[in-house]
């Protein structure tokens, strides 16, 4: 089932999951602000390795993997991505591997630029998540 793409962030099934499961009202409230949905169809590239990552986000629902291709063209599995999971990581601006979904998956997302005016005040932050 495909969730509701106006979910408000208290709403939400991963919340308590998720990597906003530390930020306390304000913090959410800020977040609601900046936060966006994509969805993927199954099958359709989410990220290609290498490539940009303009925004960082949580699976809200479905199932992505995390492939690589290898010298001699094949291509290794190297994760799956479940709700709650995160794609993109601190100080990185892209991922070393193509993420696809592998059923129908939603995203809660927030672009780079905008994320950082999150980071004086929100738990996120700590450890340098939005960098």
């Amino acid at each position: 089932m495909t969730p509701r793409l106006d979910l408000r962030c208290a709403d939400c099934g991963i919340r308590h999951r998720a990597v906003c499961a530390r930020c306390d009202e304000t913090e959410l409230a800020r977040l609601e602000e900046v936060k966006f949905y994509r969805s993927y169809e199954a099958g359709q590239k989410i990220v290609w390795a290498g490539d940009d990552l303009s925004f960082v986000g949580s699976l809200v629902a479905g199932i992505a993997t995390m492939s690589q291709t290898l010298e001699d063209g094949r291509v290794q599995m190297v994760g799956l991505l479940l709700p709650s999971d995160f794609i993109g990581r601190p100080g990185r601006t892209s991922t070393p591997y193509d993420i696809t979904a592998a059923s129908d998956v939603t995203l809660c997302c927030f672009r780079r630029a905008r994320s950082n005016g999150c980071s004086r005040t929100c738990r996120m932050s700590r450890g340098g998540f939005w960098r």
